[in-house]
């Protein structure tokens, strides 16, 4: 599920999406430089002349794609937001069954390991992350993406149910949201804390918000 870029200022956005073979793996260096660059350099020191020489090509070829380092850190963040989001479509496709919701408790640990997974997997995640929360024009990438996938929840909810409150759904399923990523997040910055538990635990908070969700709902199927 592609990040919406509608709420994106301009100047983040790519210039030109690379189509042939060729441009793209000029973008694809372009990404992975700045990439190793944000885990050597932090977010201050890195910029264009530097992502441009560790990609192997010049200012002005990296201008063709991003106007500034910032929009290479939004294509980064917006990489990451994707995968995450698509773990959570793919794992609601195969679990989720509207006449037995309950059955998806069992199952939400397995959500927020994926997503720990996913996200610990992508080269800079940290930095990245940390970038998309630092950085005021950053934010936005993060922000929208759970604000958006909170809605996608929702429409799940409301395509198979009668829903008594529907902003108190809404703000439960944001919440929930945000615990699993609060989670993920808190394992992969700090080194202290074990993943095993801080899933757990996001997990059970997740299933007690579920109930009280399900509990306000009726099913519309026979």
């Amino acid at each position: 599920m592609p990040f919406k870029k509608s709420h994106v200022p301009p100047d983040l956005l790519e210039k030109n999406k690379p189509q042939q073979q060729r441009a793209v793996q000029t973008y694809e260096g372009i990404l992975n430089a700045a990439s190793e660059l944000l885990v050597e350099l932090g977010v201050e020191r890195i910029s264009t002349n530097l992502i441009a020489e560790r990609a192997g090509i010049t200012v002005p070829a990296l201008y063709r794609y991003f106007k500034n380092k910032y929009a290479v850190l939004y294509a980064l963040g917006a990489r990451l937001m994707d995968r995450q989001n698509q773990i959570l479509v793919e794992w609601h496709e195969t679990y989720f069954d509207p006449s037995e919701p309950e059955r998806l408790f069992v199952e939400v640990e397995g959500l927020v390991r994926q997503t720990y997974d996913v996200t610990r997997e992508q080269p800079a995640s940290l930095p990245v992350l940390s970038a998309m929360r630092a950085i005021p024009i950053l934010q936005e990438v993060r922000l929208q993406s759970h604000k958006r996938m909170t809605q996608w929840l929702l429409s799940q909810w409301q395509a198979f149910y009668e829903i008594d409150d529907e902003e108190r759904i809404g703000v439960q399923s944001r919440m929930s949201m945000e615990v699993a990523m609060t989670a993920v997040e808190m394992s992969i910055e700090d080194s202290d804390t074990s993943a095993d538990i801080a899933i757990e635990e996001a997990a059970k908070i997740i299933v007690l918000y579920w109930r009280d969700m399900i509990s306000r709902m009726s099913y519309k199927g026979s």
